[in-house]
Parts: C-alpha cells; structure tokens; sequence
C-alpha cells in the first residue's frame, strides 16, 4: 500500500527538524575536532549561530510584534529549510567525496536539491509561505558555501560522515517526532520581550489588507 502524499512530505520535512539536523551537525563537528580541523568548525559553528540568530529573530519579530510583511507573506524564516540547506550539503559532500578527494561537488549539489525539497515540503504541509522557504534556502545556501569554502582544501573522513547518516534514518520512525518544540519556545520569548498576551499569528497580518478590500467593496 502507497504511503499518502501528506505522509511522504512529512518524512521529507523531517529532514529538516531540528531533532535530526542538530544532531548530525554534532557528529560532523566532532569529526572536524577529531581531525584538528577546528578553524573550519569554528568558522561552520560562527556561519551557523549567525543563520539560527537570524532565523530566531524574524519569527520573534513577527510573533511579539507583528512585523512581518503582508505582501510577500512574511511571517518569518523558515528554519527548517534553512537548517537543511546549511548541513546536508556539507554532510553529503564530505559523506561521497572519493578516496583522496577533499569535497564532492556533487554531493553539494545534491545537498541543495534535498534542502530545495524540504522548503517545498513546507509549502505542501501549509507550513511556510513561498517567501520564508525561499529565505530559508538562500541562507542555508550562504552557510553550507561557507563551510565548503573552508573545508574544500582538507581530507574527509568517510566512516564518520557514514555514521552521522545514521540520524536521517529517524525520519521514517512515525514514533519520533524530529522536533524540538522550537515554536513553543519562540512564542514564549516573544512574548515575554514584547509584553504582549498573545502572539502574532498570520492571519494578523493579513487583517489590514482584507479591511481595506472590504471598505472598497463598500464604497464601490
């Protein structure tokens, strides 16, 4: 029996939580230590805490305040495709790198595509509007970049990049959720920073445009 389509995005969104990303970030970061390749992690590390640091800020912003934009449909990064597009790549390239090969271009490249679909499973599961998933990969993209540029010159070490893979099997465990409770958390800062006693959702955002097309309508 064929999983359901909602079923099949969930799994590809999963690759994308944070319960799974992190994790094989750790065991990537542990190989580059154990290798003496701290400068590169400190640098992946710097790239990372800049793009999670922008991530939160965006929905912080929206959630306890409101800002947002309306017309693009903005309510904040997508931290999911942003998480994606910033580890696969680095895993994967190191992950099918040839022996005596530094990095793999291709397996990069096939880092971006898999964090592309993450962003399009946001789209598929409503969770996302175009404009945060595109935000999402474009600083992803911006942070695995760093990390290759940094790392293209040194040896991987293919049995840790093998067993970090282990982590990406916990998509297909229905019993694992994948997830910190991120949002939770970020509603309680917002709202904690702001004041304010309740959060921003993103129909919010949309009020003020469909009053305004609701005047209209009543003066026409």
């Amino acid at each position: 029996m064929l999983p359901s389509p909602a079923a099949v995005w969930l799994v590809i969104t999963h690759l994308g939580a944070a319960g799974i990303m992190l994790p094989l970030f750790l065991v990537i970061a542990t190989e580059l230590w154990l290798a003496g390749q701290k400068s590169d992690l400190l640098a992946w590390m710097l790239a990372m805490s800049a793009g999670g640091a922008i991530v939160l800020a965006s929905k912080i912003a929206f959630i306890g305040w409101g800002w947002g934009s309306a017309s693009l449909d903005f309510t904040g990064v997508s931290g999911h495709t942003m998480l994606a597009t910033s580890i696969l790549p680095v895993w994967m390239g190191r992950l099918l790198a040839e022996p005596g090969q530094r990095f793999s271009l291709s397996g990069v490249s096939l880092g971006l595509v898999i964090g592309a679909a993450v962003g399009v499973s946001r789209l598929a599961l409503e969770a996302h509007s175009p404009s945060e998933v595109m935000a999402g990969w474009l600083l992803g993209l911006a942070i695995s970049l760093t990390a290759y540029t940094v790392m293209r010159h040194r040896r991987a070490v293919q049995g840790v990049a093998a067993l970090a893979g282990a982590f990406l099997l916990l998509v297909f465990n229905p019993s694992w959720p994948g997830y910190f409770p991120t949002h939770k958390w970020e509603v309680g800062i917002a709202l904690a920073l702001s004041g304010h006693a309740q959060p921003y959702v993103r129909q919010d955002l949309h009020r003020p445009l469909r009053e305004s097309a609701a005047e209209l309508s009543r003066r026409d």
